[in-house]
Formats: C-alpha cells, sequence, structure tokens
C-alpha cells in the first residue's frame, strides 16, 4: 500500500495520527471501512469513523491513499 505525502499530512492535520500509526490505521480502514462509491474502475472511497478516504489503484491493483476528509456534521 502506498500513502501519499499528501494523505500523510492530512491524517496528521485531521486524525491526530503519529507517523507509524498510519499504516496500521489504513489497513484497519481498509479491511472494516464501508465503500462509499466507486467513481470509476481505478478509483474508490471508503468511509470509516465519520472519515472519507479517497483511493485509487496502481496498474498493479495496489491501493493508494490520496487524500482523507472529514464527514462530521456540525
Amino acid at each position: 500500500m502506498i500513502v501519499t505525502k499528501h494523505a500523510k499530512s492530512r491524517i496528521k492535520q485531521r486524525l491526530g495520527l503519529p507517523k507509524r500509526a498510519h499504516r496500521s490505521h489504513i489497513h484497519k480502514v481498509l479491511s472494516k471501512g464501508k465503500l462509499y462509491s466507486r467513481q470509476k474502475q481505478e478509483q474508490f472511497k471508503i468511509h470509516y469513523n465519520h472519515y472519507l478516504y479517497i483511493f485509487r489503484l496502481t496498474k498493479k491493483l495496489e491501493p493508494v491513499l490520496i487524500t482523507t476528509f472529514s464527514m462530521k456534521i456540525a
């Protein structure tokens, strides 16, 4: 699994997780999260714990985390 620099900074900013916790958190998101939408063959979104995670797939079908959004209702 690949995590972009942008996604790393958003996880730190929005979830407050340290760098060493990113990979385990994303594995948890992929296994326990709910598929929110699938726009194309190579892009999908997962909803987990009031956050939306946007992924793309590489040519080898490896997920790449692009960014994270908060879905909390104010």
